[in-house]
């Protein structure tokens, strides 16, 4: 069925009506299966949340800083390593190779049998993983129990905005012309193959957030032999099913994307919000503390409502963070899992000829059972982003499910993960006991370089 472009008045109006999504979204292999509880019981009364302390050893400074610079300053090992993919993107990977004496702990050198590689979300850079700061982020925490921990940025990421031969800002806009399939395919394997290499390890643990997880699952399902290189795989809100989805904004995206997608891609608008020296600042103004409703409930509507793990600087902090960039297709191939409630590969949109165009026949289906590497899956009750269903679907279809965790506040959201003031002890702390589990099981890594 063919559709006609709309004019520039109603090109303007789905801008306005979708760029609050674009702001604010991005978050014991035992047998038998286990599966925590997952009963949502309505009644408030019956769950008390024990209360988890604001982020009072943060400061404002933090959303100006780079992911090196943070980690520096928080008394920290950090490397930087360039690596090239097979199809001439450069991506930053960075290494939190231990802890100074300047963290205010004893120094310590990654002693663990492999290490781990951490993969970030939607429109988000490694700084999903590092922003809460130390005793919090899943970064440091792991740092300080010993791991090597690599934190990947994707292509058109505000890290990795580069290539051998296309330039970014180009009117062509080639570098844009991927999707998640892309950075699963491509970036995901160049950047395994590189922590493999450099540390001399046979093996490596993978945690993904969102986005994070279903870029691994595209590898293995075009890649099978990768499972191979993977100790286990965390899936932080596993983001391949989310047809079930609750935020309005979201909602109203994925209904108006072929059309918004066909307009901002005739207008060459290829590069969705990218990281700005201003966002900060601007940041700083329209969500102060007088005024911090109004990115409270946006972040509300997108991710789902937990006022009490949110707090305000470490929101301001964040939105310095984020959005850190992405590509058209990226979002509109998010578009098309949603609407369409298929794990399946890209669909172009097809010219008329006419000004107006056409949706491409459906896409063949990622093959999940060609992921046999052990899953640990993660999921809130309250993610309007990855509803709990979606997250439970995806457990029930991968071939070696090894645990399946509930986080224990059933009013838990998707930015929760990287954000709450309860994710160290309710999320991250049940992690690291996972992962301690199969690294005592994994073979030693021959070398730390």
């Amino acid at each position: 069925m063919a559709h006609r472009q709309l004019s520039l008045p109603q090109q303007r109006l789905l801008l306005l009506l979708v760029f609050p999504m674009l702001l604010s979204a991005h978050y014991y292999q035992k047998h038998p299966r286990r599966y925590d509880s997952n009963e949502y019981d309505e009644d408030e009364s019956v769950q008390k949340v024990e209360e988890d302390p604001p982020f009072s050893n943060l400061q404002e400074e933090d959303a100006y800083l780079t992911v090196p610079q943070l980690v520096w300053k928080y008394g920290y090992e950090i490397e930087i390593h360039e690596v090239q993919t097979e199809d001439g993107y450069l991506l930053d990977l960075y290494r939190i190779a231990g802890r100074r004496a300047a963290s205010g702990q004893p120094p310590l050198r990654p002693h663990r049998n492999a290490p781990i590689f951490l993969m970030h979300s939607l429109l988000s850079s490694c700084a999903d993983w590092v922003l809460m700061g130390p005793g919090r982020a899943l970064g440091y925490l792991l740092a300080d129990a010993g791991f090597d921990v690599w934190m990947g940025n994707a292509r058109g990421t505000r890290y990795s905005r580069k290539h051998l031969h296309h330039d970014p800002d180009a009117r062509a806009g080639e570098f844009w012309n991927f999707s998640w399939h892309e950075i699963g395919l491509y970036d995901v394997r160049a950047l395994i193959d590189h922590v493999l290499n450099a540390t001399g390890a046979a093996r490596l643990h993978y945690g993904g957030f969102s986005q994070g997880t279903m870029v691994l699952f595209v590898l293995l399902s075009e890649r099978p032999e990768y499972s191979a290189k993977l100790i286990d795989m965390q899936a932080i809100s596993p983001s391949v099913y989310m047809y079930r989805l609750e935020g309005r904004i979201v909602r109203t995206f994925v209904t108006l994307a072929d059309p918004l997608v066909a307009a901002l891609d005739a207008a060459g608008r290829r590069e969705i919000l990218p990281n700005r020296r201003f966002i900060a600042p601007l940041v700083k103004i329209v969500c102060a503390d007088g005024n911090v409703t109004v990115c409270r409930e946006l972040l509300y509507d997108v991710a789902g409502r937990n006022p009490a793990q949110v707090d305000d600087r470490m929101l301001r902090i964040f939105l310095g963070h984020f959005p850190a960039g992405a590509s058209l297709r990226q979002l509109h191939h998010f578009s098309q899992i949603i609407r369409t409630a298929r794990f399946a590969k890209y669909s172009p949109l097809r010219s008329t000829g006419r000004g107006g165009f056409h949706a491409s026949p459906p896409a063949p289906l990622y093959n999940l059972t060609r992921a046999t590497v052990p899953v640990v899956v993660y999921y809130g009750l309250n993610d309007h982003v990855i509803n709990y269903r979606d997250a439970l679907q995806l457990a029930d279809e991968v071939p070696n499910l090894a645990a399946v965790h509930q986080i224990a506040d059933r009013h838990f959201t998707h930015s929760d993960f990287i954000l709450a003031k309860n994710s160290a002890r309710l999320l991250n702390s049940i992690l690291l006991q996972e992962l301690d589990q199969y690294d005592r099981r994994a073979p030693r890594t021959s070398g730390n370089v």
